[in-house]
């Protein structure tokens, strides 16, 4: 029986090799067809088991799909093999997940587990050199991150320069903002706040809204420009809409307090609503959170539904 088993197998694996590549990639697309049709029936099951199938006879968007799905899984089980489809795609040239990988590497799973800053310097950097302008960007931003926080790598400000500028050229607006930023702090390079607001001002034009705070801060405070408290509000209010968290907490405070502008509770509590929020720091989330309550006890409930209601269909513009 078990010589028998080998003689089929070995008759299998004859077969295969005889049969042309297409034949795969017909087997491949027909099992992740299978796949989307389980998927669009809510039989997951038998849609993880036909992209299973489907990837490992190398259809790209089943190993991406398959990737996708299984890094968001709270299994760990599912989160490495995650990075297998990553890998497998990766392998096949595809820079997105490359770029992806190293994200993966970098930050591990959803509680921060499974990080190896070297396998993600390793991924971005092949992501870096890829034919993809965006990707190329993209890869290039992490590895100007990771050099100037020292993961994986020594801390390195200056080699995290030429990563950034790597990725503005790719048209990267956050490497923009980034050199922006080591200009106005003097890291790796000389102390220059006209650069600065140089590279933040191009920033801003990606719709960087972050940067868009910077440049009205350097207006606020004189720094590399004429002090100009118009032309800082002007900037911290394109930030607000833009959706920064600072220039939303500062717009909450002026609407409060009436600096400059009429007591406005609603439109403080607004702002304050969508400072809390928006991405920060803790220090930040904490100031926006204790002033949307302390302005909420002063509005009538009709009053604070409609402000609720103003920030829940807020966009960003």
């Amino acid at each position: 029986m078990r010589k028998l088993f080998f003689r089929i197998f070995a008759c299998i694996a004859v077969i295969a090799a005889a049969l042309p590549p297409a034949a795969f990639a017909d087997t491949a697309g027909d099992a992740y067809q299978r796949g989307q049709i389980a998927w669009k029936n809510q039989d997951y099951e038998t849609a993880f088991r036909e992209y299973r199938t489907a990837g490992d006879l190398g259809h790209l968007d089943a190993q991406i799909l398959l990737a996708i799905n299984l890094s968001a899984s709270p299994y760990r089980e599912d989160f490495t093999e995650s990075r297998k489809w990553w890998a497998k795609a990766a392998g096949q040239g595809n820079s997105s997940s490359m770029v992806a990988l190293g994200d993966s590497y970098r930050h591990g799973d959803l509680d921060g587990n499974f990080v190896d800053y070297k396998e993600a310097v390793k991924w971005y950097r092949t992501a870096s050199n890829s034919k993809n302008t965006e990707h190329r960007g993209d890869a290039s931003l992490a590895l100007g991150e990771m050099y100037e926080a020292g993961q994986g790598t020594a801390a390195n400000p200056s080699e995290a320069m030429k990563f950034y500028k790597k990725a503005a050229d790719c048209g990267n607006g956050e490497a923009k903002f980034r050199i922006g930023l080591l200009y106005e702090t003097g890291k790796g390079v000389g102390r220059n706040y006209a650069k600065a607001r140089e590279w933040y001002t191009a920033a801003a034009g990606d719709r960087v809204s972050a940067a868009m705070y910077r440049v009205g801060y350097l207006h606020e405070k004189g720094l590399g420009v004429k002090a100009n408290m118009k032309e800082a509000e002007k900037w911290y209010r394109k930030a607000a809409d833009a959706g920064d968290s600072w220039s939303q907490l500062y717009f909450g405070d002026k609407c409060e307090h009436g600096k400059g502008v009429p007591v406005d509770l609603i439109s403080a509590h607004v702002w304050y609503n969508l400072a809390s929020k928006g991405m920060g720091s803790e220090e930040l989330w904490k100031k926006a959170k204790s002033a949307k309550e302390r302005v909420a006890l002063k509005l009538s409930a009709e009053e604070l539904a409609r402000a609720e209601k103003i920030a829940r269909e807020w966009r960003p513009r």
